[in-house]
């Protein structure tokens, strides 16, 4: 497959699906050979776990392959707001907002459990370690392609922008308020897990896709993030996932995984058979 033919089609699609035109925002500079050279790369070793953690690798640049994000006075930065402000209005408070601000943990026992009951299994450091491996060591390939975006474009978050409180603590909302908001590396990383759980179990593929939106929608729920923040998230991880499929380390992990979740399948449904 050549990704550098598929991932603008991708990109188009998800633009297409906000309901908002390429007019609405800057011309992407992945777009315009000239202003190619001024695009950082991030090159070498993340700080987080990773599957293509070698000097030898570029990690997925989200400045060359997503659009800016929505400009100052365009529709899209129009709906971005008014999300931002409903779900203020409607989720404040209440057992939403508090479930938004636990999902925010992404240690793998924590990720493992949000997917869990999506997977059908219960996934946890004792009884599934290569599923844990799988989450835990691909956090790095998840986030490290947005971190140069949010360095380059230094995004408000919304919080920050309408000074307001997200649904965590008053330490997390200082220790974020710096951080540049596009894109969203929990939408990035809910939704390529998602993705790749789905080659694992796809009997459940509604359920999980379903949870790895969740995971991502949450952030805007909590006010950390606009909704094009994580719309573009989703798209960066589909381009991610890719790439993880070209690392043999990656593919041997999967196989590992899938073989362990079968194991564990075989092993729920005889206790339930035992059980009768």
């Amino acid at each position: 497959m050549n990704l550098s033919r598929v991932l603008p089609l991708l990109c188009v699609a998800a633009f297409v699906m906000t309901g908002v035109s390429f007019a609405d925002t800057p011309q992407p500079l992945a777009w315009n050979a000239q202003n190619s050279s001024t695009v950082p790369n991030q090159k070498g070793k993340s700080k987080y776990p990773s599957f293509s953690d070698s000097p030898k690798r570029d990690y997925a640049d989200a400045v060359m392959l997503l659009p800016p994000p929505p400009g100052e006075d365009s529709k899209a930065f129009e709906i971005d707001k008014d999300i931002y402000k409903d779900n203020l209005k409607k989720y404040k408070g209440t057992k939403t907002w508090e479930d938004a601000r636990l999902s925010a943990r992404l240690d793998g026992n924590s990720i493992a459990a949000f997917f869990s009951d999506a997977m059908g299994i219960r996934m946890s450091r004792e009884k599934t370690p290569k599923l844990l491996y799988l989450i835990e060591n691909s956090l790095g390939d998840f986030l490290e392609p947005g971190n140069n975006a949010k360095r380059y474009y230094k995004r408000k978050r919304p919080y920050v922008y309408f000074g307001e409180r997200t649904c965590s603590s008053v330490q997390d909302d200082q220790g974020h308020a710096r951080d540049g908001s596009y894109p969203s590396g929990y939408s990035t990383y809910g939704w390529g897990i998602a993705l790749i759980l789905t080659e694992i179990n796809p009997r459940r593929s509604n359920q999980i896709l379903e949870t790895g939106l969740r995971l991502g929608q949450n952030r805007v729920i909590c006010g950390f993030h606009w909704q094009s923040d994580v719309d573009w998230g989703r798209t960066l991880a589909s381009y991610v996932v890719a790439e993880l499929h070209t690392v043999k380390k990656f593919n041997e992990a999967l196989a590992e995984a899938k073989a362990e979740f079968e194991a564990a399948v075989e092993e729920q449904r005889q206790s339930k058979r035992f059980a009768r």
